[in-house]
C-alpha cells in the first residue's frame, strides 16, 4: 500500500507526526506484503522546515516521482492560504489525484487541493479560521467547519488539531479493518475517530451569503473579548437575526453561537500552544467567562481540557 505525502514548506510538525506514526504502527501489525511504504513528494527535494522550525528531508522532487501511488496526500501548512504553487505543480497533483485510488489533505492543505481544482463539488474538512475564504475562493466546493473528517468519494479530508492522526486511523480502518485501527489508536494512545462523514450531493455556497458568514468571523476576530451575543453578530451585517440563523444552519450547519464557540476555542488554541501564560488570561483574551467556562467549552468540542491540550502539543513538537 503506497501512501505518497505532499510536503508543503511550513507544514505542521503535529501533522506530519500523526500521519506518519499511524502509518508506522500499522506496519508494526501487518505482514510485509501488505505494509505501507511512504515516500515524502515537495516542489523541491531536500531539507522542508516545518513550522515550528523542525527540518524535515524530503528525497522525492514531483517531477521526479514516477511511481504509482494508492493515496496522494497534501499536507497543510501555518500559512497554506497564501501558497501559490507553480501551474506545472498544480497539474501534476491534479493527474496524480486522479490517477490515485483516493487522494486528501491534512487540514488546510485543502487549499493546494482548491488551487489545483480538485474541490469542485466537494465537501471538506475546515478549520474555523479559514473557512469564510475558501468558501468565498472556492465557491463550489462545501466548506464544513463542523465537520473534522469527511470522506466524500475518493476524497478524504481532516481538521483540527489531531488532523494527522484522525486521517491516518481512518486509512488504516478503511484499508484493513476497524479492529487494527483500534489497535494503532491504543499503541498510540490516541482515540479512533467515529466513523467520517459522508455526505449527500453538495449544493454550492452563493457568494453573497459566504460573505455574510465572513464578515462575522472577522467581527468575532476583532471583538474575542466582547460579549457576542445573535442580536449583536445580526446588527454587524445588517441582517435579521432569523436570516444569520438560517445562513449558518444551512452553510456551516451550526448556529451562531456555536461559531462563537468554534472562534473562541480555535484562538485559545493558538494561544495555548504558542505562550506559556495562565489558563485565566487565555480565558479573558478568548472571551470566556472564566477558565472554568473555557474547560467547559474545551471538553465538549475537544474532549480535553486545556491544560490537556497544552500539554498534548507541546508532548507532540517534542516526539516529532
Amino acid at each position: 500500500m503506497k501512501v505518497a505525502i505532499v510536503v508543503i514548506d511550513g507544514v505542521q510538525a503535529m501533522d506530519m507526526a500523526g500521519l506518519l506514526d499511524v502509518f508506522s504502527e500499522a506496519n508494526r501489525l501487518l505482514s510485509e506484503a501488505r505494509q505501507y511504504q511512504v515516500p515524502l513528494i515537495g516542489e523541491h527535494a531536500g531539507a522542508v522546515a516545518c513550522s515550528n522550525a523542525m527540518q524535515l528531508c524530503v528525497p522525492w522532487t514531483y517531477a521526479d516521482f514516477r511511481a504509482n501511488v494508492d493515496v496522494l496526500l497534501v499536507t497543510g501548512a501555518s500559512h497554506a492560504r497564501h501558497v501559490r504553487p507553480k501551474q506545472d505543480f498544480l497539474d501534476w497533483l491534479r493527474r496524480r489525484a486522479f490517477d490515485s485510488k483516493r487522494y486528501g489533505c491534512v487540514c488546510n492543505g485543502a487549499w493546494v487541493l482548491g488551487r489545483a481544482g480538485l474541490l469542485d463539488g466537494k465537501e471538506i474538512a475546515a478549520r474555523w479560521t479559514d473557512a469564510s475564504q475558501m468558501a468565498g475562493e472556492f465557491p463550489r466546493a462545501r466548506i464544513r467547519p463542523d465537520q473534522t473528517l469527511i470522506r466524500d468519494g475518493r476524497l478524504v479530508s481532516s481538521a483540527g488539531a489531531n488532523a494527522g492522526l484522525d486521517l491516518g486511523l481512518s486509512l488504516v480502518s478503511q484499508d484493513w479493518g476497524q479492529r487494527l485501527a483500534e489497535q494503532v489508536a491504543r499503541r498510540l494512545g490516541a482515540n479512533l475517530h467515529s466513523e467520517p462523514y459522508q455526505p449527500n450531493p453538495c449544493v454550492a455556497t452563493p457568494v453573497d451569503e459566504s460573505s455574510i458568514i465572513g464578515k462575522v468571523q472577522r467581527h468575532i476576530d476583532n471583538h474575542l473579548s466582547d460579549v457576542l451575543s445573535i442580536e449583536q453578530l445580526a446588527d454587524a451585517v445588517y441582517v435579521s437575526r432569523r436570516t444569520l440563523s438560517r445562513i449558518f444552519a444551512k452553510h456551516l450547519h451550526t448556529t451562531p453561537s456555536a461559531f462563537v464557540d468554534q472562534v473562541r476555542v480555535g484562538a485559545a488554541q493558538k494561544l495555548l500552544e504558542e505562550r506559556d501564560i495562565p489558563m485565566k488570561t487565555v480565558a479573558f483574551d478568548c472571551g470566556f467567562h472564566n477558565a472554568a467556562h473555557m474547560r467547559m467549552v474545551f471538553q465538549r468540542r475537544l474532549k480535553l481540557t486545556p491544560r490537556q491540550y497544552r500539554q498534548q502539543s507541546h508532548t507532540t513538537e517534542v516526539a516529532a
